[in-house]
């Protein structure tokens, strides 16, 4: 299971077969007085008929009309536009029904933060459920709180594969330059990412590999995989055969199933799916993916000791703090906590390991070939061959 490392595509660096086990519409008047412009002051009952003296005069209001029928608070609108008190009127220049929603419907549209209270439109989500930061623009709504937004900003999953090939998923971090990270092997192209001992960019993509005698270049930290919603994932494998092309991007769904057998976290992933960019090759067979991990066992190479010190607990050698712990999520958060005290990008990859993927352990999936997406590439500053 050794991951090879050098400068062409049969020596390139890197990964390594993990087996883990109130206000409302009211029209405004200036007819006379109680005295002699009617029973009731001007503007209350638009035109004075029958209820009072023909001296009362009509409201200044327009014809806005009694206070439960029309009128708008202070100037938002005609009661053509203005609708009712309890179902309709702007407060203040929200705009119409037809876009800004009844008055109790304000208060509920979208969070501060998609489409503020009192102006927020009637598309914007419920109170606490609407929109988050993403989603519309604080302080207009309107439009707060899209498709995408009312879990935190969500992708939605490319649609289920129908066919495809079958494989399944190991994991590692090996804190090693992955063998795309050489220009050779990259077919010309500008290879992915390699980082310093301190997690900064390395401009010479020539760099010594890390895992080899005096080497300086190490996995970039931004390697780990986070999720862009609840069905969906981004990240990076190693692969072989057929699969291993550096920049190519796979879909790949989870079938509920696990190579080693069933375990909760591969139930629990099952139909989620992901999109993984190939960065690497070494120890796998060519139905298996590597999935990069932190924590997920340094395999054949070890650059991680020399990244972090030689004290820290790695966990098994393949299979990593999964490996150790079992299905305790208590057991790999606190090992966690321990290795990436301060290296916040390692330490979200840890979380995603127990949360979105549910500390599943060498899951079967089916996979095609898809293009990459943008954020993927960006990531890694490796671009998809075609």
């Amino acid at each position: 299971m050794a991951c090879v490392s050098g400068q062409t595509l049969d020596e390139g660096g890197g990964g390594d077969a993990g087996e883990g086990n109130a206000s409302g519409a009211s029209g405004t008047g200036s007819g006379g007085a109680v005295a002699s412009g009617g029973n009731v002051p001007g503007g209350m009952s638009g035109q004075i008929g029958t209820g009072g003296l023909t001296t009362g005069g009509a409201p200044t209001g327009g014809a806005g009309g009694a206070f439960p029928t029309g009128g708008t608070f202070p100037d938002a609108g005609s009661p053509a536009t203005g609708g009712v008190f309890p179902t309709g009127g702007t407060f203040p220049d929200a705009g119409s029904p037809a876009t800004g929603g009844a008055f109790g419907g304000a208060m509920t549209g979208g969070t501060s933060t998609g489409g503020s209270a009192g102006r927020s439109g009637g598309t914007g989500g419920t109170a606490g459920k609407g929109g988050t930061s993403t989603g519309g623009t604080a302080g207009k709504g309107g439009t707060s709180g899209s498709a995408t937004g009312g879990t935190g900003g969500t992708i939605a999953p490319p649609p289920n594969i129908n066919g495809g090939q079958n494989a399944w998923a190991s994991r590692y971090w090996d804190c090693c330059k992955p063998a795309c990270g050489w220009t050779a092997n990259v077919g010309g192209r500008t290879p992915m990412h390699s980082c310093s001992q301190q997690n900064q960019t390395l401009s010479d993509n020539n760099a010594r590999n890390a895992c080899e005698s005096g080497g300086s270049a190490f996995m970039c930290w931004s390697g780990a995989p986070w999720d862009v919603g609840g069905q969906l994932s981004y990240g990076f494998a190693a692969a072989s055969g057929g699969n291993y092309v550096c920049g190519r991007c796979y879909h790949i769904q989870f079938n509920g199933s696990g190579h080693n057998g069933t375990n909760p976290g591969v139930t629990a992933i099952n139909g989620k799916h992901m999109i993984v960019q190939v960065i690497n090759n070494g120890g796998v067979a060519q139905d298996q993916f590597d999935l990069l991990i932190p924590g997920g066992g340094v395999g054949a190479l070890n650059a991680c000791d020399d990244q972090w010190g030689s004290g820290i607990d790695l966990g098994a050698q393949y299979g990593g703090w999964r490996a150790t712990c079992g299905n305790n999520a208590t057991c790999i958060r606190d090992k966690c906590n321990a290795a990436f005290n301060g290296k916040p990008e390692l330490m979200a990859g840890c979380e995603w390991f127990i949360g979105w993927f549910a500390m599943a352990d060498n899951p079967n999936f089916t996979y095609e070939r898809i293009a990459c997406p943008s954020a993927i590439t960006q990531r890694s500053g490796l671009s998809d061959p075609g």
